[in-house]
């Protein structure tokens, strides 16, 4: 008798050790979902598949999937209804990066998407002097521009000329060392010689950043069945271990690492 419950207790550690994970990732940030896969312990099989937000939704209401990575916050009475709960894990800010000697601290959204739609070109009508504006914005699979066109632009096209840099810190050192430069790029360190402008008022802190006072922002969240059949399930102990390890301090620095900003204060 003994021995047979020591057989079913190796068989349920074996089962619990091979819960395999199902994740939706719905804006192309595997990296990361691997990532975290990989720091569960024990490890687990992991299946990371592209989905449509709809889709990915429908999966995890069924218990087809197990978790889903979106951008798009749910309040509280969506989460009731839909029976999901939402982890935020990382934040997505776009920075407009210029010299630390120009003058302008601040400009209104308004005048900055006329930049980009190249109907503005000089800094005159900023309030600058009359050069040119010697324009950059990191490339589109960087950190930055996804906020860009989703959260700035409407998804309207960039039509002013511009050189596309290779990350946000090559914004920041073209900044350090150009008076007449704007760059556009995700989160990055800035050097003495470089800064970020405030956005209608708002400066790009970390502090207003987290709590959604400066604007230009894509937040990243993971989604997690909160239906009492999922929880039953033995993926959903592993989905839960997954939640938390977005607490991790090595998880906090991969994300950031990654040119994101992490959801930790």
């Amino acid at each position: 008798m003994k021995v047979l419950l020591f057989v079913c207790i190796l068989i349920l550690i074996q089962s619990v050790s091979l819960a395999k994970l199902i994740i939706a990732d719905t804006i192309g940030q595997e990296k990361i979902a691997r990532n975290l896969a990989f720091n569960l312990t024990p490890a687990r099989s992991v299946e990371i598949k592209p989905a449509k937000v709809a889709d990915a939704l429908r999966d995890l209401r069924q218990g087809k999937i197990n978790l889903m990575l979106c951008s798009y916050r749910l309040d509280s009475k969506q989460r009731r209804q839909l029976k999901v709960n939402c982890y935020r894990y990382a934040l997505d800010p776009l920075l407009f990066v210029v010299n630390s000697a120009t003058k302008i601290n601040n400009l209104p959204k308004s005048k900055l998407q006329k930049v980009l739609a190249g109907e503005i070109i000089t800094w005159k009508p900023l309030g600058g002097e009359a050069y040119s504006i010697n324009l950059a914005i990191a490339k589109d699979d960087q950190p930055g521009i996804k906020t860009l066109h989703a959260k700035f632009m409407k998804k309207s096209a960039i039509k002013a000329k511009y050189l596309e840099v290779t990350n946000a810190k090559g914004i920041a050192v073209l900044a350090s060392v150009k008076p007449g430069f704007l760059g556009v790029c995700g989160f990055t360190n800035l050097p003495l010689a470089a800064k970020a402008l405030s956005v209608n008022g708002v400066a790009p802190s970390m502090a207003n950043i987290r709590a959604g006072n400066y604007k230009p922002v894509s937040e990243y969240w993971v989604w997690v069945s909160d239906r009492k059949e999922h929880k039953k399930t033995l993926e959903y102990k592993a989905t839960l271990e997954f939640v938390q390890l977005l607490r991790d301090r090595k998880i906090i620095k991969f994300i950031e690492s990654c040119g994101f900003l992490s959801n930790a204060k």
